[in-house]
């Protein structure tokens, strides 16, 4: 998994500091607007750091630094199309492989989020052509695939053995644990179920959204 990012670079927040020299100059403003826009992301302030990075676009649409920033912006927004969007434009004017992957990288999550994991997959793996070495990526790729994996199954309850009045208790007990945001133990309650009565499986579609759930959640931008 990856972290945010802040450039210059620490690999524990997630966006651009100014700092980090870029190949196309910036006026004294739109440093100024990316410096209060990173200030606002350090507070967890999303929006009001949107609005900073977005006054850059109106200017220099196709700085890296103002997309990569108002991708992360949006990411955290949990407006994943805008946030693709923004990627996508990071990636097209990249100046280096190690800016080109991690707007690849980031790319890949927001079309995790939108279970898009085709796409998700192809943007991990351009990710990976301008940094092979990087393990985070391999990780989230992984994920990618077997999400879609648990995508393509479909099982049909209706083909499944009817539940047992146990498999019904334990699904009522996982659904309330789910309910409180404890999906890993929702998950775990029913994996034990399962391996003491046959009958939890009419509930692997069940099983699959807990997976898919825990999964994304484990997805961070970098």
């Amino acid at each position: 998994m990856k972290t945010n990012q802040i450039y210059v670079i620490l690999l524990v927040m997630g966006v651009f500091l100014t700092g980090t020299l870029s190949l196309k100059a910036q006026t004294l403003e739109e440093k100024k607007w990316i410096a209060e826009g990173n200030t606002y992301y350090l507070q967890k302030e999303y929006e009001k750091a949107r609005v900073e990075y977005s006054k850059v676009l109106a200017t220099t649409p196709s700085s890296y630094k103002a997309n990569f920033n108002l991708g992360n912006s949006y990411f955290e927004l949990k407006n994943y199309k805008n946030a693709e969007s923004h990627f996508q434009k990071a990636s097209e004017s990249a100046a280096n492989n190690i800016e080109k992957a991690n707007a690849f990288h980031n790319l890949g999550n927001s079309l995790m989020q939108q279970k898009a994991y085709k796409k998700a997959i192809e943007a991990y793996k351009n990710s990976l052509r301008n940094n092979p070495k990087d393990n985070q990526t391999r990780y989230n790729f992984a994920l990618a695939k077997k999400l879609l994996s648990l995508q393509d199954k479909k099982q049909n309850p209706s083909d499944l053995p009817r539940p047992s009045a146990y498999a019904q208790q334990m699904k009522s007990k996982a659904d309330s644990t789910a309910a409180i945001g404890n999906f890993g133990a929702a998950r775990e309650l029913m994996m034990r179920a399962l391996a003491k009565d046959s009958t939890v499986a009419h509930y692997q579609s069940y099983l699959d959204k807990l997976n898919e759930i825990i999964i994304l959640d484990s997805i961070e931008i970098k």
